[in-house]
C-alpha cells in the first residue's frame, strides 16, 4: 500500500555506466532532502524493458526514461507505465536533440524530456525534487 510521504522512482537507462551515475546521482541528491521534507523513496534502475516493465509497481511516481534503449523506445514503455501507474510522472532522457522526438514524448504523456547534455544529471534532480514538492504540498 502506497503512503502518502513515500515515493517510488524508476530509472530504464539500457548503458550500464550512464545508469549507474544518473541513479546514483538521485539517490545521493534525494537523500539530502528527504530528511529535511519528511519522506522516503526507493530507487530501481533497469537496463531493458522487459525488467522494467516485470516490476512496474502500480504506486510508481516517477520515471526517468531513455529515450533509445536497446530493446525498443520510451514511447513503448510510456504506454505500460500510463497503463499501471496512472499519476506516474515520466521524464524522457535523449542524446539526440529533436524538435520531432520531444514534441511526440509531450504530446503522448511525458512531463518533460531532456536533452543528454553536461548539466542533465542537475536537471533530473530539480524535476525529482519539484515532482515531489508538488505531491507533498497537495496532501
Amino acid at each position: 500500500m502506497k503512503t502518502p510521504n513515500h515515493f517510488n522512482v524508476i530509472v530504464l537507462e539500457d548503458s550500464d555506466f550512464y545508469n549507474s551515475i544518473l541513479t546514483r546521482q538521485l539517490q545521493t541528491y534525494t537523500d539530502s532532502i528527504a530528511a529535511d521534507k519528511h519522506f522516503s523513496y526507493d530507487i530501481q534502475s533497469y537496463t531493458n524493458i522487459g525488467d522494467c516493465i516485470r516490476n512496474l509497481k502500480p504506486e510508481t511516481d516517477i520515471a526517468f526514461l531513455d529515450y533509445y534503449l536497446n530493446d525498443g523506445n520510451a514511447l513503448d514503455v510510456m504506454k505500460k507505465i500510463k497503463q499501471r501507474c496512472i499519476d506516474c510522472k515520466i521524464i524522457i532522457l535523449s542524446q539526440i536533440k529533436t524538435i520531432r522526438i520531444s514534441l511526440q514524448t509531450l504530446n503522448e504523456g511525458a512531463s518533460d524530456f531532456i536533452s543528454k547534455d553536461r548539466y542533465t544529471l542537475a536537471r533530473c534532480c530539480y524535476i525529482l525534487e519539484e515532482i515531489i514538492h508538488q505531491r507533498l504540498g497537495s496532501q
